[in-house]
């Protein structure tokens, strides 16, 4: 299941319970490269602008006007399911993904993100057993890479800490 995983990461609004979705970032092994998109998110009108927090911008060195001529969530929603081609979603905090994933996409099917720490588990055990070497290498990586907080970039990383479980 988690053999070609694709690496998700959305930055969002804020926090709040009726944040939305700001950008969504996806990455993924082609080989030993790396492949990554990123796209910012128009705010649909229904989504409250209260939900605008000056601290979001701040991390994510995204402005609120930068949003105003990025691509509807519509246009984002068909991109990335061309992108994720049926691929299962990995994540490190798939409650927040998954929830701003379903705001674009409008609940579709697809939108399923699997948790990080499970994928890796899954994918470096043997027969069950945890492989205590390849999730080193996985978990070492995560660790001593810091979190920009941009979407395709932290995507990216999980995408390395993958590549350095593999070898």
């Amino acid at each position: 299941m988690f053999s070609t995983p694709v690496f998700i990461d959305l930055e969002a609004s804020s926090l709040a319970a009726d944040s939305w979705p700001i950008e969504v970032g996806v990455a993924w092994l082609e080989g030993k490269r790396v492949i990554k998109h990123s796209s910012l998110i128009r705010p649909e009108p229904e989504w409250p602008e209260a939900a605008w927090h000056v601290d979001s911008a701040k991390i994510h060195n995204i402005r609120r006007e930068d949003l105003n001529n990025a691509p509807l969530a519509d246009d984002v929603a068909v991109w990335l399911a061309e992108l994720v081609d049926g691929r299962p979603l990995v994540s490190d905090a798939p409650a927040f993904d998954e929830r701003w994933l379903r705001q674009i996409t409008r609940d579709q099917e697809w939108c399923k993100v699997y948790p990080l720490q499970e994928a890796l588990w899954w994918a470096f055990s043997d027969e069950g057993k945890i492989n205590p070497g390849k999730l080193r290498r996985a978990y070492k990586h995560r660790v001593s890479h810091k979190t920009v907080h941009r979407a395709a970039d932290d995507a990216a990383a999980h995408a390395y800490a993958w590549r350095n479980a593999m070898r």
